[in-house]
């Protein structure tokens, strides 16, 4: 059977959170954009909900209410009213509230499985976005004027660009020969939805241990999500011990804050990582989301980023379209990363940064964090940039994609 040839303006690979961000932010460009998908999302439930989540940071709510794509997600959110941070047992804390930035929330909680849900539907008030799952691709070859994909099922796409969407193991990434600085922390984050005792008023709560930190996330109907972060045997030790045995540690860990923790569903680990690849755009490739860079999941970020990324990515290349520009080219490309790169470094190595403070073992070093949370906490207009800023609220990001017709 001959082979045939497609067209495409774009296409991503990944049907995940940020590639679909990335498809629904380029819907009314009048261009022809592909997502390919290797597979349906396999969801791992804990009491019920997703077990693996996210918190939205407020300035990324917005961008997902310019998508569309929050209509189909609010009433399964949570808000992030106040995050209260502190460290083990030793004096020292810190609260961040929305009010002291005026707005209504920090961000929200939502499950991963229905934020991607949610971007799916938003695709549909658009047109040109094809989503193609379950497909996978076997060959890619970059030539100088278009890149051309071969897939499983014997079909032949070329584009001027292409984007890896694919997760921090990406395929596409290894087929461009992209290899990362990454720094793995010897630890694993235990996630499970938890039943609390007390009413959790939608504060987030995260408890820094030797060991990592433990975060107590609000979720609708008075459930909590928690992230726990643990070296790898204590970890392992965790996830064998039966569900009597894991409240018991869970309680001891966090404490009484909101009386006991009565309930605890399935648990799942994840090894915990830092990857930055070492070029995030290539000639006709751009690398998004955790193909791009993972972070530790202590503050959340790392969907945040990606979602960023997504937006910037689209207006650059409805820019390009507009002036007749090649958006596969690296003077279009270089716009991106130029953008980009402050975000993503800030980020990674303020999270470095708080994991080597918070375990870090060094004699009166918890008497400097306590003072030095305090100082933050008091410090007024300071605190509230450092707000602004880890919210997404004041970074230069479109939160609406601007398609600007010529003639």
């Amino acid at each position: 059977m001959a082979e045939w040839h497609d067209q495409a303006d774009v296409v991503i690979v990944g049907g995940g959170m940020v590639g679909l961000t990335l498809a629904s932010a380029l819907k009314h460009s009048g261009l022809r954009v592909i997502v390919i998908e290797r597979s349906e999302p396999s969801v791992r439930y804990s009491l019920g909900r997703d077990c693996r989540v996210s918190a939205i940071v407020y300035g990324n709510i917005q961008i997902l209410q310019g998508l569309g794509a929050w209509s189909h997600l609010d009433a399964h959110a949570a808000p992030l009213q106040q995050m209260r941070v502190w460290d083990d047992q030793h004096a020292g804390g810190i609260r961040f509230d929305a009010d002291e930035i005026g707005q209504p929330a920090l961000g929200y909680l939502v499950e991963n499985s229905r934020l991607q849900a949610a971007l799916q539907l938003s695709l549909h008030d658009g047109d040109g976005v094809e989503c193609w799952c379950p497909a996978e691709i076997e060959h890619v070859a970059w030539d100088a004027d278009a890149v051309r994909l071969r897939l499983k099922d014997g079909r032949h796409i070329a584009t001027p660009l292409i984007v890896g969407a694919d997760g921090g193991r990406s395929w596409l990434r290894e087929q461009a020969g992209i290899d990362c600085f990454q720094r793995d922390y010897a630890q694993k984050g235990i996630v499970a939805t938890v039943r609390p005792q007390l009413p959790h008023r939608n504060i987030a709560c995260q408890r820094f241990l030797p060991t990592g930190p433990l975060a107590m996330l609000p979720m609708t109907d008075n459930l909590c999500s928690i992230v726990w972060s643990n070296m790898n045997e204590q970890a392992e030790a965790l996830m064998a011990m039966d569900d009597a045995a894991f409240l018991l540690a869970l309680n001891n860990a966090f404490g009484p804050l909101l009386g006991e923790i009565v309930e605890a569903g399935e648990r799942a680990a994840f090894p915990l990582k830092a990857r930055l690849a070492r070029h995030l755009v290539r000639p006709r490739l751009v690398l998004i989301g955790d193909a791009a860079h993972t972070v530790h999941p202590l503050a959340g970020l790392g969907v945040n980023l990606g979602i960023r990324d997504a937006m910037v990515l689209a207006q650059e290349i409805v820019d390009a379209q507009r002036f007749d520009e090649d958006w596969g080219d690296m003077t279009v490309l270089r716009r991106y990363m130029k953008q980009r790169l402050p975000d993503v470094l800030s980020v990674m190595g303020g999270m470095e940064a708080f994991h080597r403070l918070f375990t870090a073992d060094i004699p009166g070093l918890h008497v400097l964090r306590g003072v030095g949370m305090r100082a933050v906490g008091n410090s007024g207009a300071i605190k509230q940039m450092l707000m602004r800023n880890s919210t997404g609220l004041s970074l230069p990001v479109p939160k609406q994609i601007t398609v600007t017709r010529r003639g």
